[in-house]
């Protein structure tokens, strides 16, 4: 029986200044044999709602997937979140077995619990990519935490109310970088790997990665193949403690309710990057 997934993202692929791992972690999940995406909901980080939903419109069209819907989100109406309606739809048809993947604003996932307060009681998993557990530091810089910051009260909803909850935090994918001599074997591959590599070199190019111009961090990545292939992974659980002031920077270390969630850490990074590249040839010979 094929795994039910949603995809929750602020997907930028191709945008000029934008991250790349958002469309990724999409390919990703569609080369998985076991996994149905039943569909793809928009929300706000990389980049706003107006960039970001019609971008992953013509993004599934690229990648040869235009028949998986995209749903908008919303920043401050659950009441007009098409994307929170798709969630709480799919939430009661496939009840106990839908897992969502979560890699941009937790906004869907707060406004889906506004509008039905049984909503995280029919998940059966939630992977979250954001937080931080201490200052993220790459190559002397401390970095800002993105994700569960730029929404913090829907941030501290899903942590208090969702179970079975998983985070890829910003410190633990540091464990894999992606460098740009392994990145150049994909013009090697069949015509998707090359036509990835025409298409995402420009964020190896810009810089604004940042903080490594010889290689990336595949965050969202990281996150999908936590859920999605385990074995890979240590499943390591850690009490976390959000407040308000914590989660307001990304911070998971705080003064709030304390609760235990796993902060998965990849086994072996040479292997786990040696996978997402294969799982991109995969999704390049189903096509």
């Amino acid at each position: 029986m094929s795994r039910k997934i949603i995809i929750d993202c602020d997907n930028a692929f191709s945008i000029k200044g934008c991250y790349i791992d958002d469309g990724l972690a999409i390919i990703y999940t569609l080369a998985q044999n076991d996994v149905e995406l039943l569909g793809i909901t928009t929300t706000f980080g990389n980049n706003t709602l107006d960039v970001i939903y019609p971008n992953t419109i013509k993004f599934m069209k690229d990648i040869g997937h235009p028949e998986i819907q995209v749903y908008r989100g919303s920043e401050d109406s659950y009441e007009n979140n098409e994307a929170a309606r798709f969630l709480v739809d799919m939430a009661n048809r496939f009840a106990g077995e839908l897992c969502l993947i979560v890699l941009g604003s937790t906004t869907n996932l707060y406004h889906a619990w506004l509008l039905d307060k049984e909503f995280y009681n029919r998940i059966k998993a939630i992977t979250l990519m954001g937080g931080i557990t201490k200052p993220l530091i790459i190559h002397g810089m401390v970095i800002n935490e993105l994700n569960f910051s730029c929404n913090y009260k829907a941030t501290l909803n899903v942590l208090e109310h969702g179970d079975e909850i998983s985070i890829a935090t910003g410190n633990t994918c540091l464990d894999a970088v992606f460098t740009r001599e392994r990145f150049e074997k994909l013009k090697e591959g069949n015509k998707f790997e090359k036509w990835l590599y025409e298409n995402s070199l420009y964020w190896f190019c810009s810089g604004k990665h940042g903080f490594n111009h010889h290689g990336i961090y595949l965050w969202d990545v990281f996150a999908t193949a936590s859920l999605l292939n385990p074995d890979l992974f240590i499943k390591n659980e850690m009490e976390i403690s959000p407040d308000e002031e914590s989660i307001k920077k990304g911070m998971l270390i705080g003064n709030g309710h304390k609760r235990k969630v796993t902060i998965p850490k990849v086994k072996d990074a040479h292997e786990y990057i040696e996978h997402v590249y294969k799982q991109f040839r995969i999704f390049g010979e189903k096509r």
